[in-house]
């Protein structure tokens, strides 16, 4: 075989080369991080006190592909006022929130794990508080719909509980909430990083047959017995 390389082609390619095995890498490290986090159980501890009465909002849910909207209600425990997904409705426009006799009411145990608020991005809609809609999990933001003493006692982080009502065409049934995990990133999962991982190394194995088939046109790349009968 004989090989007679671009010298400035050649540079670039090792370049280029080298950064989309890095972007690989990288992906495949965020994905085998996303599944150690995942693979690890919470320090549960428990919430326990009595929902508010006429606290429930409604908050958009998006995890994994997956969207629709959580029915989420104040808990007050006598120290702190916390908010909490009590069920999860799988349909794209808002569920629309309890009234009167139908609203949760009584007393509230659960194991979970407190998480931080969630936070805006751009693309993040414009909540209708007339109607207790919200587009971001922040107890923040809830806090304005209550009473000035509860309002002044919100923690501002959420208690996901482990396990959660979830309502779809086939009907309710009680899953582990998805986002009771020490995962923060609850929008991109594990799975996606491993396919762009894949994409990465993909583009730099295309790169090298690009380069080689170039060089083999050119004529500067030819294998030993190439043209004989």
């Amino acid at each position: 075989m004989t090989f007679r390389p671009y010298p400035v082609m050649t540079v670039l390619t090792l370049i280029s080369l080298g950064i989309l095995i890095w972007l690989g890498n990288w992906q495949y490290g965020r994905f085998t991080e996303k599944m150690a986090l995942d693979r690890q159980t919470p320090d549960w501890t428990v919430l326990d006190g009595e929902i508010v009465p006429g606290s429930e909002i409604l908050s958009y849910y998006f995890v994994e592909g997956q969207s629709g909207w959580m029915r989420v209600v104040a808990v007050d425990t006598g120290e702190a006022v916390v908010y909490t997904p009590i069920e999860i409705v799988q349909q794209i426009d808002p569920p629309g929130v309890c009234e009167g006799e139908h609203c949760p009411a009584g007393r509230l145990s659960a194991r979970g794990v407190y998480k931080p608020a969630f936070k805006r991005n751009a693309f993040t809609a414009a909540d209708d508080k007339a109607n207790r809609v919200f587009y971001v999990l922040d107890p923040a933001e809830f806090a304005s719909l209550l009473p000035d003493e509860p309002a002044s006692r919100v923690k501002l982080e959420v208690f996901e509980p482990e396990v959660i009502r979830f309502v779809s065409e086939s009907g309710p049934y009680l899953i582990d909430n998805p986002y009771a995990r020490l995962r923060l990133d609850d929008e991109l999962p594990p799975q996606r990083h491993f396919g762009y991982a894949i994409t990465w190394w993909g583009l730099a194995m295309a790169l090298i047959g690009v380069y080689l088939a170039f060089h083999h046109q050119k004529g500067r790349l030819r294998f030993r017995n190439e043209g004989k009968s």
